[in-house]
Order: structure tokens, then C-alpha cells, then sequence
């Protein structure tokens, strides 16, 4: 599975890092993307949920990677992700922030709250 290793900087952050400038997408892209983290009325995860992409990537050109906020702090909510891992298609260091990480919201439901979406 084609992913990102480290949390995107620059202008644009990764939304999952906490240095991030909250509000850099529309609170509707964060309900749009919570089924990629679980079942939010049930509290678990959903068996074929895309996997969350990294924002600067381009779905269906080749270009789109998984976010790797997403895997670090959500990946073991995701059936697909691991089903990857089990595979060997992703590996299962990916599942957790490395070392020189910058800090991360530590849930989808933090992430979400710090942009606006109400819980």
C-alpha cells in the first residue's frame, strides 16, 4: 500500500499534527472522512472503508497515498490497513509515530473537535 512515511509539512501540515493551523480544511471534509477512522455511531471499524489519503495527494492518479497521521494514530481502526499489514503490503512500524515526529492529535475525535466538528 503506497503511503506517506512522515507527517507532510510546509505550508500545508498534515491535519493530524498538532502544529497544524486548525481550519485549513472545512469542518464538512472532516464528516465526510470519519468512516475512514470507524464507525463513529457503532465505535468500530467498517469492513471496506477507504483508507484516509494524505491531503496533498491526487486520488486515482497515481498520487494517492495514505496519510501517514492517519496510520500512526487510526491505522489499527482501519479493517483495510490491516489487512495490508497482515499482507505485507504495509508495514506494521507504520502503526505508530516515529521517534522524531512532530506531536499528533491522539484520536480522529480530536482532530475533528480542534477543526470545528462538533462531537
Amino acid at each position: 500500500m503506497k503511503h506517506r512515511a512522515f507527517p507532510c509539512g510546509g505550508e500545508q501540515k498534515c491535519p493530524w499534527r498538532r502544529d497544524a493551523e486548525p481550519g485549513q480544511f472545512p469542518a464538512e471534509r472532516y464528516e465526510a472522512v470519519v468512516a475512514t477512522c470507524r464507525d463513529h455511531r457503532a465505535g468500530h471499524a467498517l469492513i471496506g472503508a477507504p483508507v484516509f489519503g494524505c491531503h496533498k495527494g491526487e486520488p486515482g492518479t497515481g498520487d494517492d497515498l495514505a496519510c501517514a497521521g492517519f496510520l500512526a494514530i487510526e491505522g489499527r481502526s482501519s479493517v483495510e490497513v490491516r489487512l495490508a499489514v497482515a499482507r505485507g503490503r504495509l508495514p506494521v512500524e507504520v502503526l505508530a509515530p516515529g521517534e522524531d515526529w512532530p506531536t499528533l492529535y491522539a484520536s480522529y475525535e480530536e482532530l475533528a473537535e480542534a477543526n470545528g466538528v462538533a462531537r
